[in-house]
């Protein structure tokens, strides 16, 4: 169903919408629940229902040059890719309109999650948005519209890797992780534990951690840098032949969660969507020589 939206003719009556979780997100597999209030002052006339549409989209930008001014501009392309509609009153089943007289009426809805739909995220490159929409007898009510935060799976809590990397001239790196995933919803710091053996004593000028987010959106790729951080608990230039210490890296707040696709597929009208981190540490020596190590940066919202 579009989302093209008429004029409604219900002067005489209120509709809102509420919602009776108090989390602001919700998982697959769980029940969006509230309540729809009618309030009028006339009589209500239904001809055929009154309903609520979950709808998911896919917001794409691209990006497009003007001929005579050079100058690019942005044009978006919407995709509805999901719809659950939720009768809340519906017209007799002979067909004759119903007629709603009680000047309050609360009416409750449930609508439930599959669990092979995408989160809600939103990049320079596209959004993945969902809104619960109200509609009387076909006609889009514009004042109501609920905006849905869909969050990935609760994430399994396991032991963090310890990832390790010898370079060509015998330094030897091993870098670990204190925890096996992190929160985007709120700032959070990164503790990196980082043991260096450096026998030859070559000048290590730094160390710099490089957070990369990869994002791609069925078969379209896309690398963002999160931040880049010269890791201050190294000395610059040092000499030592063992360093072994902890350093702390700060997550911005409000980064899109990790979300890896169903293994067995996504429907086909659904689109495939994939977000990942990795944090990148490079050893800077004072010859060419270099030493890079990735560790994968799981983020969740919690």
């Amino acid at each position: 169903m579009g989302l093209k939206s008429t004029k409604s003719s219900l002067i005489n009556t209120k509709f809102s919408l509420t919602l009776l979780s108090t989390d602001r997100f919700y998982r697959g597999l769980s029940i969006i629940q509230g309540e729809f209030q009618i309030n009028i002052r006339r009589k209500l006339r239904v001809e055929k229902n009154i309903r609520i549409d979950l709808t998911g989209q896919l917001i794409e930008n691209n990006k497009s040059s003007s001929q005579s001014t050079s100058k690019s501009s942005q044009s978006k392309d919407h995709t509805v890719f999901f719809t659950y509609s939720f009768p809340i009153v519906t017209s007799h089943e002979n067909g004759i309109a119903r007629i709603i007289k009680n000047r309050h009426t609360n009416i409750p809805f449930r609508i439930p999650l599959g669990i092979n739909l995408p989160p809600s995220c939103e990049f320079k490159e596209f959004s993945v948005v969902y809104y619960l929409y109200v509609y009387h007898d076909e006609r889009l009510l514009t004042n109501i519209r609920k905006k849905i935060i869909l969050a990935p799976p609760t994430p399994i809590v396991t032991e963090p890797l310890s990832r390790k990397v010898t370079a060509s001239d015998d330094l030897n790196m091993v870098c670990s992780l204190q925890r096996s995933f992190y929160s985007g919803r709120d700032s959070s710091t990164i503790l990196l534990s980082i043991s260096i053996k450096n026998p030859k004593q070559k000048q290590i000028q730094s160390v710099i951690a490089q957070l990369m987010q990869v994002v791609s959106l069925n078969e379209l790729k896309f690398e963002n840098e999160i931040f880049t951080s010269q890791l201050k608990e190294i000395n610059e230039n040092t000499q030592e032949n063992f360093i072994n210490t902890t350093c702390k890296l700060n997550l911005p707040s409000n980064l899109p969660p990790t979300y890896i696709p169903n293994e067995n597929g996504q429907p086909d009208n659904v689109p495939c969507i994939s977000i990942t981190y990795a944090l990148h540490i490079t050893t800077q020596m004072q010859s060419t020589a270099k030493s890079n190590l990735h560790l994968t940066v799981p983020i969740c919202i919690e």
